[in-house]
């Protein structure tokens, strides 16, 4: 669940990206759209200036035609006339070569629109799959989810029914223990009555013989004079019956009771080791969690100090001074926690950058911005208009700056800033000679100096 939880969040980091690619191209596709409207516009402009221009040419060639019948008195002026025909012919020839070249032009960005209609669609489709992944991870986690909730509820029910069992086992050994007492005293009665009779039988015997000897009677037809008389037949009758009821009570004797025990022990047993793996694995999982969440700890506590210490170093570079802090609105839950920037201008009291002025508030933004910035410098650095909302006084403080990152990075500004510019190494500017045709102007700044050094 962990890792399906982690290409969620990667699928959805990668949707957003994917949307913000087509934006952009859908951008740069209107962009190049509009040129090529206004390039159109232009080539058809050119058509009807060639067009008019031919029928100048034209009207040129009826007047030399008609010069040359008067070629001997109208000397001066064919010579004029030729003279404009040449001019004529070469601004032609101009216009030729600059309908070729917004011909390769126009050529160049059908290509370019071609090229960005199929990268567009490659990215719909690359959203569309990421959708479908989205999609099947989605019901995915709510499988796993429903099967979890279901495997709870089977372990509920075995954990319950496994109560019951063990109070009808209890109760039914609490029964069986009683009868085996019972049964146990009954036989040791019986037994005590049989070895009563055997012992009563022996000496009946003996008194029969001892009689027939010593007085030579026969006892079994003798004996009924010598009978109890309080003896009392069905209450002795009564008493076996209840004995027998007893017995009978008793019932037969479980033989499986044994076999059932162990297959209930054995279910029980495995309900218990899947309770145990379920246990285990809930237990893992709050374990990865809190792994986690102590490394996004110790990442975000190191990470905020860092930028809190660079925030320091680059906050006095831009205001000539003052100091700049960083602070959590609740330190005892550093994760779910805001951020306070706390800036102290030059000459000012401690404060927020909701209490500062615009340009101050650029130039604790820029501050924080390159704080996070230079903690791990890439290779270049692209700025876009930075410094539009800075005075002069701030633009030079901004420059200092520049400096200091220009030792890690490279870096690429795009500015109308004078003072930004002389800084530079190298300058890029565009240009329109001629309307609709922009034109590239680079200027080695670097060079420049160091020849000026030189000399």
């Amino acid at each position: 669940m962990f890792r399906l939880g982690q290409e969620l969040d990667q699928s959805e980091r990668m949707i957003q990206k994917i949307t913000e690619d087509l934006e952009r191209k859908d951008l740069e596709r209107r962009g190049h759209e509009k040129e090529l409207v206004e390039i159109q516009d232009s080539l058809q402009k050119q058509r009807e200036k060639r067009q008019n221009e031919s029928l100048y040419f034209e009207q040129k060639r009826i007047e030399l035609e008609e010069a040359e019948a008067e070629f001997e008195a109208a000397r001066e002026s064919v010579s004029e006339i030729r003279a404009d025909h040449r001019i004529a012919e070469e601004a032609h020839r101009s216009l030729v070569r600059e309908l070729e070249r917004v011909a390769g032009y126009i050529e160049d960005s059908k290509k370019r629109v071609v090229k960005i209609g199929e990268e567009i669609a490659a990215g719909e489709e690359r959203h569309r799959e990421c959708q479908r992944r989205k999609g099947l991870i989605e019901e995915e986690l709510a499988r796993l989810y429903d099967e979890l909730k279901a495997a709870e509820d089977d372990l509920n029910r075995a954990d319950l029914e496994r109560r019951r069992f063990q109070d009808t086992i209890r109760e039914e050994e609490l029964k069986e223990s009683d009868l085996r007492a019972e049964i146990d005293a009954l036989k040791e009665r019986i037994s005590n009555a049989r070895m009563e009779h055997s012992g009563i039988r022996f000496k009946m015997d003996n008194l029969i013989d001892t009689v027939q000897e010593k007085f030579n009677l026969d006892l079994p037809e003798v004996y009924g004079q010598h009978l109890d008389k309080g003896f009392s037949r069905p209450e002795m009758e009564k008493t076996i019956e209840k004995k027998k009821g007893i017995l009978n009570r008793m019932g037969d004797v479980n033989l499986t009771a044994i076999k059932e025990h162990e297959a209930l022990k054995e279910r029980h047993d495995f309900i218990i080791e899947q309770r145990e793996d379920l246990i285990h694995s809930i237990e893992s999982l709050r374990t990865a969690i809190r792994k986690i969440n102590r490394t996004s700890l110790e990442k975000f506590r190191a990470i905020f100090q860092a930028v809190d210490d660079k925030l320091k170093e680059i906050f006095p570079i831009l205001f000539s001074g003052g100091t700049a802090g960083l602070r959590l609105t609740d330190e005892t839950k550093p994760l779910e926690s805001g951020v306070l920037v706390e800036v102290q201008p030059p000459g000012k009291k401690l404060s927020h950058m909701g209490l500062l002025s615009g340009g101050e508030k650029a130039l604790v933004a820029m501050a924080l911005l390159f704080a996070i910035y230079m903690i791990k410098p890439s290779p270049f650095c692209l700025l876009d208009e930075v410094d539009a909302p800075l005075d002069e006084s701030n633009i030079e403080r901004f420059n200092n700056l520049l400096n200091e990152i220009k030792q890690e990075s490279q870096v690429i500004m795009v500015t109308h800033s004078r003072k930004t510019m002389e800084i530079m190494d190298r300058l890029y500017g565009i240009t329109m000679e001629s309307k609709g045709v922009s034109k590239l102007v680079s200027v080695n700044l670097k060079d420049f100096k160091e020849q000026v050094s030189a000399n």
